[in-house]
């Protein structure tokens, strides 16, 4: 299995535990330092644009979230079809998808809007699969779904933003800091900002489950006439 997008390995690791051989790849070298402590040397340093791997090699892929952060996701895409056999696989599981509609998912949400509000960074199956069938993938659908509210307080997100929640993945600075910064406010001031919104009825069923999956799969290919 190929991990587009290793990042610290915590999936691939999670693959690994259920009997998978996984390698992965990632741009970012102080993840992969991560990753190679979960995973040992399967990983390296490369970029989804140019898959370090042979054509028609792999049989499973996964990505996890790298599609928001600002790849071109065509030619991210284009590799994805290269390097898969026929009747492989790529699960994607995006940062977006279905949005937790309760008071922090709110907050967040509109926090996402107002950081892009081109909607260049949109990572749902609404964007990813007109450009993967373009390519010569079919998108198979949504697997699953996230929950419809947040699992942690209100303060423990704005814990996250305050130590690089989209700070990490995006370039936020100036105005966006700003932005960040009244999100947190916003949530620190919500009632009982100590108490998760699900209240312990959401839960985790396998590794990214709260995330909305989507299988993309090459089309078969004709015989020759």
């Amino acid at each position: 299995m190929f991990d587009i997008g290793v990042g610290t390995g915590i999936v691939a690791a999670e693959l690994t535990a259920r009997g998978h051989v996984v390698y992965g790849i990632d741009l970012s070298s102080g993840m992969l330092a991560r990753a190679l402590d979960r995973l040992g040397p399967r990983v390296a340093v490369a970029d989804a644009c140019r898959l370090p791997v042979r054509t028609a090699s792999v049989s499973q892929a996964v990505s996890t979230w790298p599609l928001h952060t600002g790849p071109d996701r065509g030619r991210v895409f284009d590799e994805v079809a290269r390097t898969l056999r026929p009747g492989g696989r790529c699960p994607v599981i995006p940062a977006g998808g279905t949005r937790p509609t309760d008071d922090v998912g709110v907050v967040v949400g509109e926090l996402e809007d107002r950081l892009d509000p081109g909607r260049t960074r949109q990572d749902g199956p609404w964007t990813l699969a007109p450009v993967a069938e373009a390519r010569g993938l079919v998108y198979r659908g949504t697997a699953s779904e996230r929950p419809t509210t947040f699992r942690v307080s209100p303060r423990a997100t704005a814990d996250s933003l305050a130590g690089g929640l989209f700070r990490g993945a995006w370039s936020v600075t100036g105005e966006g800091i700003r932005l960040v910064d009244e999100a947190r406010e916003r949530l620190v001031s919500l009632p009982d900002p100590d108490v998760p919104p699900c209240a312990g009825d959401v839960r985790l069923r396998h590794g990214v489950r709260e995330a909305v999956k989507r299988v993309v799969q090459p089309r078969p290919r004709r015989a020759a006439a």
